[in-house]
């Protein structure tokens, strides 16, 4: 008769629970960093609209400084993009107990860019605060699920 650890065995009850509530906090940090991504692309393309207003009103200083605008709000999109997609898919190996090292990168990729961006705009909100304890909780049940034992290990 073997006693079993919660902490060595893959399948009990409180490792998949908590794998679980991990899948669920990426996935309410990648939901958020979605909207974020859309409201900016949408943000984009309203000013290369007023960029292209200002073209055809021959005003180049509109023009210039709206599809200057424009690309900016599109490329922090694609940032957000980014950390949303790698989110997702850590949240996915969570979510299937795979420890894997691509779920510590993208919370820490999801940390970095949503401190680049507070401190770029020079405000901390509450939905970077959030995002930024989704993933940490994210990265602590990462941390706890059971590691596997190497074969070279068990000799």
């Amino acid at each position: 008769m073997t006693i079993r650890n919660d902490s060595t065995d893959p399948n009990a009850p409180m490792t998949k629970v908590l794998a679980w509530l991990g899948y669920a906090a990426l996935g309410v940090a990648a939901f958020l960093n979605v909207l974020l991504a859309t409201l900016l692309l949408v943000t984009g393309h309203l000013a290369g609209a007023f960029g292209e207003a200002g073209e055809h009103l021959h005003d180049q200083d509109l023009a210039n400084s709206a599809n200057h605008a424009a690309l900016i709000a599109k490329l922090i999109a694609l940032g957000f993009g980014v950390m949303a997609a790698t989110e997702y898919g850590a949240a996915h190996f969570l979510k299937r107990r795979i420890r894997t090292l691509f779920i510590p990168i993208a919370c820490g990729l999801t940390v970095v860019g949503e401190l680049a961006f507070s401190i770029w705009t020079g405000h901390f909100n509450a939905l970077d605060a959030i995002i930024i304890a989704c993933v940490g909780f994210a990265a602590w049940v990462w941390w706890k699920l059971p590691r596997e034992t190497s074969a070279s290990a068990t000799w």
